[in-house]
């Protein structure tokens, strides 16, 4: 570019792209491998490398830091690829505010001053912190009830919806099917009777069969959010469920296995957006598939997730994408009006479980299923309400206290404990009706794993 030249958009990417590449040479991880490296073209970047998550396992946990322990406002980890590795990101305030901003700007219409986010988000994922900042930022009133956790279990964060008058249930996406399992035992019909608007949804596959039952179920609009640990925030879906990327965070290539670019491959991250742990080529293995421009008029790019590779499925010569699974046993369990599903690989076929309070639904279900994946054998099982998802017994959790050293046996109605951990924590009594419920379903999930067991293993399976 020359002195009197206007910076083009390939510029800017060009200078974010080298900005990371010398911050990433900061760190143990890249400090040789990225020495005196500096993105001129994309073909420098190309020409890098790639990061897998062995090299971010290898390194240890302050591997991928980069800056100063006294910049660092956040860390976090997720699970490896192999035994109890871990990967370790830490973050700067700026990163945290750069990706709150960026949800912020991405969807208005869930975020916004007034509204209020009941953040399911386990506490030790990066979202479940994201969305209190949004808040902060006045996107809206948050209220910390992250599912890992005995002081909100899901019978009392159903109850803060309605108490709250909640405009947004955000979590993994088994949040809106125990929360509307637990609604229908008592007799409440979350679409006419809460004010939950949207659906704030991320972890996990989440094809057009859940989307469309979850937005049915609710009444209200569902948001795909995709990213990682490592990476961070990568993007969000638009008003039409497409899922754009955040290209001022994150830099994407789509790679086959012999390193070309491709339409659909395994997605290729470089960070753009993170000062703590940059990251420089990361192999996510996820794989994804490139879109044409959405028409809701998004200039960002535009993808489709399909699943870890490591978790593709081949059967009798036939390799489908995990993504396709799920969407097709969603569609099959929608059919019998039921959210509740799970699918078991065996050596010969597809198991699909399926939880149906009636015989018959608005489609017969193995038509639907076979409509999805024509060439997969399958096997499809209805199964007693509950035998998949005990909703009777998430609706028993525990209930935990302030720490206590001392008790009064003498106040009416006092708790008589005798120690510390009755004091803290107090275990459900299940009733005897309760008990026998409970056993007949580890009994008839018992005796079929054991089938199961002798079949895969009479086929000599591996």
């Amino acid at each position: 570019m020359t002195a009197d030249a206007s910076p083009t958009p390939e510029d800017a990417v060009l200078a974010a792209l080298d900005a990371t590449v010398a911050r990433a040479s900061q760190s143990l991880l890249y400090r040789e491998r990225l020495a005196d490296v500096r993105i001129r073209a994309l073909d420098d970047l190309r020409r890098l490398p790639l990061t897998t998550r062995q090299d971010l396992q290898r390194v240890g946990p302050h591997g991928t830091r980069a800056v100063p322990l006294a910049e660092v406002a956040h860390y976090g980890e997720s699970s490896g690829t192999s035994g109890g590795a871990i990967n370790s990101t830490w973050l700067t305030a700026g990163d945290l505010e750069r990706d709150a901003q960026a949800l912020r700007a991405a969807q208005p219409d869930v975020f916004g001053p007034g509204r209020i986010i009941l953040n399911r988000f386990p506490f030790m994922a990066a979202p479940a912190h994201l969305l209190q900042l949004v808040a902060q930022q006045g996107g809206g009133v948050a209220i910390p009830a992250g599912n890992i956790n005995w002081d909100v279990p899901f019978p009392r964060a159903l109850e803060l919806c309605e108490r709250t008058g909640a405009h947004v249930v955000a979590g993994l996406p088994i949040e809106p099917v125990v929360l509307a399992e637990i609604a229908r035992l008592r007799g409440l019909d979350p679409a006419r009777e809460l004010a939950v608007d949207a659906l704030f949804l991320g972890g996990a596959a989440l094809p057009p069969a859940m989307q469309r039952r979850f937005a049915r179920m609710w009444g209200a609009r569902v948001v795909e959010l995709y990213g990682s640990t490592e990476t961070m925030l990568l993007g969000t879906s638009c008003v039409e469920g497409t899922l754009h990327l955040e290209s001022g965070l994150a830099f994407a290539e789509v790679l086959a296995p012999d390193g070309a670019a491709v339409e659909e491959g395994e997605l290729v991250v470089t960070t753009i957006g993170v000062e703590g742990s940059p990251l420089v080529r990361l192999a996510t293995g996820d794989l994804v598939r490139r879109l044409p421009p959405c028409r809701c008029g998004d200039a960002r790019p535009a993808l489709l997730v399909l699943g870890r590779g490591a978790d593709m499925v081949e059967l009798g010569g036939v390799r489908v994408f995990p993504y396709d699974v799920v969407d097709a046993a969603a569609a099959a369990a929608d059919a019998l009006d039921s959210s509740v599903f799970f699918v078991v690989v065996l050596p010969d076929r597809l198991l699909v479980r399926i939880e149906a309070r009636r015989d018959h639904g608005a489609a017969d279900p193995y038509a639907v299923f076979r409509a999805r994946l024509p060439d997969v054998p399958f096997e499809l099982e209805r199964v007693r309400p509950m035998d998949l998802l005990d909703v009777e017994l998430l609706c028993r959790s525990p209930h935990v206290y302030k720490p206590a050293v001392a008790a009064d046996w003498r106040r009416p109605g006092a708790r008589r404990i005798l120690t510390v951990s009755e004091g803290m924590i107090e275990w459900p009594r299940p009733t005897a009706a309760e008990g026998g419920r409970w056993l007949g379903r580890l009994w008839r999930n018992q005796r079929r794993r054991r089938a199961l067991g002798r079949a895969v293993a009479g086929r000599g399976a591996v």
